[in-house]
């Protein structure tokens, strides 16, 4: 949870601002799919995996696909240079097994 200015952004604003207006086209019968998500590795660790667990968890309750913006890089799980990761060597690069697990369960 976050405050930005007099909101309280947490996993309930998400789901009130970002979830619920497509969850009521999706009920109509339109396709919704998260075509990119991804935090980018300035954002503090802590943050940025409640932040992920938290969209992902309701984009699975809603029965939506997504796609992470890129699997290598600032926004990626592999050669990311996020603070605060522990990596791992995976074929020449650098793996987040966190977060690569978090995204593996939804």
């Amino acid at each position: 949870m976050n405050d930005h200015g007099d909101k309280r952004i947490d996993r309930a604003w998400l789901e009130d601002t970002r979830i619920a207006p497509w969850k009521r086209l999706a009920d109509q019968g339109v396709g919704v799919h998260v075509g990119e998500c991804g935090v980018y590795n300035k954002t503090p660790r802590p943050i940025a995996m409640a932040w992920l667990a938290d969209c992902l968890a309701l984009w699975k309750e809603a029965g939506w696909g997504w796609a992470l913006w890129n699997l290598r890089g600032s926004f990626g799980i592999v050669d990311s240079h996020r603070p605060g990761a522990r990596y791992e060597p995976f074929e020449g690069h650098r793996l987040d097994r966190e977060m690569l697990e978090l995204l593996q369960q939804s």
